[in-house]
């Protein structure tokens, strides 16, 4: 029995052209399917030229404005006391949105934070004390208690003026001392007078007594009027010469009452002042703790519900405030530390927003402005980012900004041809074989 081979075999193709057709192609075929595998071969080649291929450093992304949004944090576990802001209110600088609860009511607080605010450590004499102190402070009474007593002192110091008696009882008598100066010195003007007559006389009788005319007892006598008158003298040069010098301990006397007066005024008033500073001190760290307060003016917005006795802890945060001005638009990049040392500025990042999917908005467009220069704890480098164009996307969308936004990032370090990258892939399969 015949085989389909054996059958096939012995069929004979009538055909010559056929035949020619099967046995030998053209040589226009040839020709042209050589030509268009190289024109094939030569548009891959420009293609690869042409088309680039960027390499992306990736990275997440936080934009806000160079002014951030304020985000007051809880210092303490406490409860809300009190709120006085609803969400999306307008806030000013230093407006209180919350207090806590503590053992001070807040109100005195606040009431002597406006009395602190308008006196000056250095004129504490207007200081109203008599209307604070009923006020209930809580951590800060003992600070007010000390301040208090210090300000009593030095103001009961300078109205009882206690060195005052020494004072005048020193004036008195450095009046008497001079008075008695005086005195004696009328009296030495008539000892002098009577000195120089007694002197006169002695020499008269001294004459005589060598022309023989006077006894020897006359001559005595005469010589003791002249010893006593010259005894005078010097009796009252002794007892001016003690008053000058008791004038002198009365008016050092008097310099140590002043400088005791001025010293003790000036300790008084120091330590008055020291705490008072204290008491600002324990006042601003109680407020820190109890009060929620906006350090910028802008629109407060409620990070989660809200209401009076809610329980918070160290941590929470309650409240996030725009800025009113909302200038340029920055992002802050964390980098990782693979492939950040190819992060230069200038270069462009294309930025995905979360709140906007980039397949239905687009992505927006920036540029690297700087880079940290050492790493953080975890490795990873800060990159900040300006958009030059906001937030219009590569979808040509205008996204609005009324908080902070977060993504994902792509920094385009490199624009490498399609071409370079298969150079670069030999090149390090080259690499490797040595």
């Amino acid at each position: 029995m015949e085989t389909k081979k054996d059958i096939l075999d012995t069929i004979a193709l009538r055909s010559e052209g056929v035949q020619d057709i099967m046995s030998q192609p053209p040589h226009w075929m040839i020709r042209w399917g050589n030509t268009v595998i190289f024109i094939l071969l030569l548009l891959i080649l420009v293609m690869s030229y042409l088309i680039k291929y960027p390499v992306f450093v990736p990275s997440t992304v936080i934009i806000s404005s160079q002014n951030p949004p304020e985000k007051p944090e809880v210092r303490v576990s406490s409860k809300v006391e009190e709120i006085f802001v609803q969400d999306q209110q307008v806030v000013t600088k230093q407006q209180v949105l919350m207090v806590l609860q503590s053992t001070a009511d807040y109100k005195d607080v606040r009431r002597l934070r406006a009395i602190i605010d308008t006196i000056e450590s250095n004129h504490l004499e207007h200081f109203p004390i008599h209307e604070t102190a009923g006020f209930k402070l809580g951590e800060i009474q003992a600070d007010y208690n000390a301040f208090a007593k210090a300000l009593t002192d030095a103001q009961l110091n300078e109205r009882l003026q206690p060195y005052s008696p020494d004072y005048v009882a020193a004036e008195q008598s450095l009046a008497t001392s001079k008075s008695r100066i005086q005195t004696l010195q009328q009296q030495k003007r008539l000892e002098l007078a009577k000195l120089e007559l007694s002197q006169k006389e002695f020499d008269r009788y001294q004459e005589l007594f060598k022309e023989k005319v006077v006894s020897a007892a006359e001559m005595d006598q005469a010589r003791m009027k002249l010893l006593q008158a010259q005894q005078n003298v010097e009796s009252l040069n002794i007892t001016v010469s003690q008053l000058q010098e008791s004038i002198s301990g009365i008016i050092k006397m008097r310099s140590g009452a002043a400088i005791s007066a001025q010293k003790d005024n000036i300790n008084f008033n120091a330590q008055a002042g020291q705490l008072y500073e204290q008491l600002r001190k324990s006042l601003n760290a109680w407020e820190q703790n109890y009060l929620l307060q906006s350090s910028i003016d802008g629109t407060v917005s409620f990070q989660q519900f809200l209401g009076k006795n809610q329980f918070v802890k160290p941590g929470d945060v309650l409240f996030s405030i725009m800025p009113r001005e909302k200038d340029l638009l920055m992002g802050r990049l964390q980098v990782p530390s693979v492939n950040s040392g190819k992060v230069k500025a200038g270069q462009k990042v294309l930025v995905k927003l979360d709140n906007y999917p980039f397949q239905e908005y687009g992505m927006v467009e920036g540029t690297v402005r700087n880079m940290a220069s050492a790493p953080d704890k975890d490795g990873n480098y800060y990159v900040y980012i300006l958009l030059p164009k906001g937030l219009q996307t590569s979808f040509h969308k205008q996204l609005p900004f009324d908080r902070e936004l977060r993504g994902s990032a792509e920094i385009v370090t490199q624009d490498l041809r399609l071409i370079e990258r298969v150079f670069y892939q030999m090149r390090k399969l080259l690499g490797y074989q040595y």
